[in-house]
């Protein structure tokens, strides 16, 4: 296979290149997934509907974030997360900011993991979604962030399905730049996220106003 040469001497091997990113996707995959919660809510019957994605931020801390349409979606019925190992408990919504779309819950178990750094998106960034799809299947998917709507918002071309909302956003570097809001067109290849430091700030205000100490480090 040929080479891509660069200047004089350096070169380098297509089929090399490839595969340091599929390897740097799947250690993206392996270890942010852990961060992932499933929601869903509870009918009167005991049944569990799926509602979306939610993920952990602040290690030791029972605090997660969501998409608001997802916890109010589920009305006057429980809210359930789904731990990674299986095991599920009921959700108390901390805080909900309908106009940026941004929900803090408390969970039952706390993050086990480091917290994530977070950094601001730029256009042209590789980015990566997780989420849950409305078969309550955890998926992750890459793109581009495309545009910056607003101060808060910007829009990325990777695939995100119905359960993905409230899902992270990372990049190449496994550092938190947003949360999925949810499809901006009509493909759900065009999807709309908020800015890590909207999420920040209210994540912050919630800490700091209720029993779930921490702050966002």
């Amino acid at each position: 296979m040929d080479r891509l040469r660069f200047g004089l001497d350096a070169e380098l091997d297509p089929y090399q290149l490839a595969l340091a990113k599929q390897t740097n996707d799947n250690n993206i995959n392996e270890k942010m997934c852990r961060y992932m919660l499933c929601l869903k809510y509870k009918h009167a019957d005991g049944s569990l509907h799926a509602l979306g994605s939610a993920f952990y931020v602040m290690y030791g801390q029972r605090l997660a974030v969501t998409a608001a349409h997802v916890t109010s979606a589920a009305g006057t019925n429980q809210i359930v997360a789904c731990y990674p190992d299986g095991s599920q408990s009921d959700v108390i919504t901390l805080g909900e900011d309908r106009i940026a779309d941004i929900s803090v819950i408390k969970v039952d178990a706390p993050c086990p993991l480091p917290t994530v750094r977070h950094t601001a998106p730029n256009v042209g960034d590789t980015v990566y979604f997780l989420g849950f799809s409305s078969a309550s299947k955890l998926n992750f998917t890459k793109g581009m962030v495309t545009s910056m709507e607003q101060a808060a918002i910007f829009t990325t071309d990777a695939y995100a399905d119905n359960g993905f909302s409230g899902g992270p956003v990372f990049n190449l570097h496994m550092e938190l730049v947003g949360m999925v809001l949810g499809g901006a067109g009509i493909t759900n290849q065009h999807v709309r996220c908020v800015n890590v430091a909207k999420v920040e700030g209210f994540v912050s205000g919630i800490t700091a106003s209720s029993s779930a100490c921490g702050c966002w480090p």
